[in-house]
């Protein structure tokens, strides 16, 4: 007798194969029928879930904001801080260290040219991710580790600068300017009393951002 049918485990099967399909051929060299050969389904059966593989980005993209909402929200609760300002450094510290995170990021970067794309990583910066840091930094002006009196307009204006200035592919930039970038991200957060970009937190984004994307930048050049 064969297994029944689940349409939320195809979907899910459906998105995590195209995932590695696209971090192994590269996004534009996947097709639609290289995921159905590799589930061993019919094309039709992808059809049936997503029109299009852009659909099949989206829905991971929407899986993957749910998922780093989640992650914050764990953090939140398991990191070792005697202060506010020290618990969002921290979190931004394992943010970095997160590498099925990173390894999506690469996925990603394919089609981080797009603006529709861009508009999403603001969208997503705003909706799930600056909503957490700016519950922190409230806290923190109660504990007087954060000192701005605009909380959730600086946990939104740092994200937009960590995820759209910063990002080498958005705005093209080798190790050193993108350091410089981090820099200035890092003065900027300071001057509005929300002191939260460590140095060696700087030192890990700059190389790990670095080391994504350069290849990929090259090979558009």
């Amino acid at each position: 007798m064969g297994r029944k049918y689940n349409p939320k485990q195809t979907k899910e099967n459906i998105m995590a194969t195209a995932v590695r399909l696209f971090m192994e051929k590269g996004y534009e060299k996947t097709s639609m029928q290289d995921i159905a050969n590799t589930l061993e389904i019919s094309k039709g059966g992808i059809y049936h879930h997503f029109n299009s593989k852009d659909e099949i980005i989206n829905a991971v993209k929407e899986n993957k904001a749910s998922s780093v909402k989640e992650s914050l929200n764990k953090w939140m609760g398991t990191v070792d801080a005697q202060s506010e300002r020290e618990k969002l450094t921290a979190i931004l510290e394992k943010n970095i260290a997160d590498q099925e995170a990173r390894a999506f990021d690469k996925v990603l970067s394919t089609q981080i040219k797009s603006p529709d794309f861009i508009v999403s990583i603001m969208k997503d910066s705003i909706e799930n991710s600056a909503p957490v840091f700016s519950d922190i930094m409230k806290k923190g002006l109660a504990d007087g580790s954060i000192a701005t009196k605009y909380p959730v307009e600086s946990a939104e204006v740092f994200f937009l600068l960590l995820n759209i200035y910063c990002d080498p592919v958005i705005f093209k930039a080798d190790e050193e300017k993108l350091y410089q970038r981090l820099k200035f991200v890092q003065e900027i957060m300071r001057s509005i009393g929300a002191d939260i970009v460590s140095d060696e937190l700087i030192d890990e984004t700059a190389t790990l951002l670095h080391n994504l994307y350069s290849r990929d930048s090259d090979e558009n050049e």
